[in-house]
């Protein structure tokens, strides 16, 4: 579990990385380092990030953080 809880933060830390990025080019930097965040878990996780943000009512952080989501899909895809 403790491995799994480690596993989790990592690829939140990554997450949060990746959604601070300012350009296309530093994203697909940070998607190098962490290739996690290319996997199933990670998409669920942003997911719920992006629930979680229009529950609040940030109807735009939503729609910025759907379009990242897009764009680590397209990476996904052209890497399959």
């Amino acid at each position: 579990m403790i491995t799994q809880s480690l596993h989790q933060q990592t690829l939140q830390a990554a997450l949060d990385a990746f959604i601070q990025t300012a350009t296309m080019e530093e994203a697909l930097d940070i998607i190098q380092q962490y290739p996690d965040l290319l996997s199933d878990q990670a998409d669920i996780l942003l997911g719920s990030i992006i629930n979680n943000a229009r529950k609040q009512g940030e109807t735009l952080t939503a729609q910025a953080l759907d379009e990242r989501r897009d764009f680590i899909r397209s990476v996904r895809q052209e890497r399959l």
